[in-house]
C-alpha cells in the first residue's frame, strides 16, 4: 500500500541519515578541533585564559601561553583523534576497522611526540602496542576482546582518575586548577568515544552499536550543555540530535511492524503467568 511504501521510504532515509550523519559528525565535524584547536578552544570553553603575563623591570610585560590553554588544545586534538578512532567502525568492518581505529590513535600520539614534543602516558602507549599485536596475531575473537578491553580500561581511567593521566603529560597541572578542570572535561568526551567503539564492536550489528553509542553521546552532550555550560557548536548539536533519532528509528520503530505482523499471523498470543 501507499502508506507501507511511505513508511519504508522514511525508514531507508532515517537509516542512511543515521549512519552517514554520524560519519559526517565524527570526521568532517571534528576535524576543526584537531586542525584548528587554538581557534576552536575558546568556542568550546568560554572565557578560557590564553596567556599568562608577568610585568618585569621597567614595566615591560612578558607573556607565555597559559597552561590551561595548552592543555585544552592538546586534549581537543585527542578528542578529534578519538572521534576518528570511533568513526572507523562506521566506515569499515572486521579486522580492518580495528586496525584503522588503532591507527587513528597512533597517529594522534605520533603528532604529539614528534611535533609538540609531548609524551603520552607510557601505560597507554604500551597498551596500544599490545592491542595491535593481538589484533594482528591472535585469533579474530581474541583480537576483538583485546580491543574492547583496551577501550573499557582507558575509558574507566579517563573518567575515574583524570588528574593522573593529565599530570603524566603535564606535571605542572595541580588538582582544582583551570587546567585540571578543562582536561577533566575533555577526557569525558575521549572516554565516551572509547566506550562507543567498545559497544559498537561488542554489538550484534553496526546499527545497534550506532544506536547505543548515540544514546550515550546524548547523555554526555546534555550534561555538558546543562551543567558545564559548554559543548560543540549549535549546528553539531543539531546534527547529533538528528543522527540519534535516525539511529533509534532504524533499530526501533522501523523494525517493529515486521515481527509484530509475523506474530499476529502466527496465531493467538498466549500470556503465561
Amino acid at each position: 500500500s501507499s502508506l507501507r511504501w511511505e513508511l519504508g521510504h522514511l525508514s531507508a532515509l532515517c537509516t542512511m541519515q543515521a549512519k552517514y550523519g554520524s560519519i559526517l559528525y565524527n570526521t568532517v565535524g571534528v576535524l576543526p578541533f584537531g586542525l584548528m584547536s587554538a581557534e576552536m578552544l575558546p568556542e568550546v570553553w568560554k572565557g578560557i585564559a590564553t596567556e599568562t603575563c608577568k610585568t618585569g623591570f621597567g614595566g615591560g610585560k612578558t607573556c607565555t601561553e597559559a597552561l590551561e590553554f595548552t592543555v585544552g588544545k592538546v586534549y581537543l586534538q585527542v578528542i578529534c583523534g578519538s572521534a576518528l578512532f570511533y568513526a572507523m567502525h562506521l566506515l569499515l568492518e572486521g579486522k580492518s576497522a580495528l586496525l584503522a581505529s588503532m591507527a587513528m590513535l597512533i597517529g594522534t600520539m605520533g603528532k604529539h611526540i614528534l611535533v609538540d614534543d609531548l609524551m603520552p602516558p607510557p601505560p597507554v602507549m604500551a597498551m596500544v602496542a599490545l592491542t595491535v599485536a593481538l589484533i594482528l596475531l591472535a585469533p579474530a575473537a581474541w583480537g576483538r576482546r583485546a580491543y574492547i578491553g583496551f577501550c573499557v580500561v582507558n575509558a574507566a581511567t579517563f573518567l575515574l582518575d583524570p588528574l593522573t593521566v593529565i599530570t603524566d603529560s603535564f606535571p605542572a597541572v595541580e588538582a582544582g586548577s583551570p587546567a585540571a578542570e578543562i582536561g577533566t572535561f575533555e577526557f569525558e568526551v575521549v572516554a565516551l568515544y572509547f566506550l562507543c567503539a567498545a559497544v559498537t564492536v561488542a554489538s550484534p550489528s553496526q546499527a545497534y552499536g550506532l544506536a547505543y553509542s548515540c544514546q550515550m553521546g546524548c547523555a554526555l552532550l546534555l550534561k555538558h550543555i546543562l551543567v558545564n555550560k559548554s559543548g560543540p557548536p549549535a549546528p553539531m548539536v543539531a546534527l547529533y540530535a538528528v543522527t540519534s533519532m535516525g539511529a533509534w528509528y532504524e533499530v526501533g520503530w522501523a523494525d517493529f511492524p515486521k515481527p509484530l505482523e509475523e506474530a499476529m499471523q502466527a496465531g493467538a498470543i498466549v500470556l503465561h503467568g
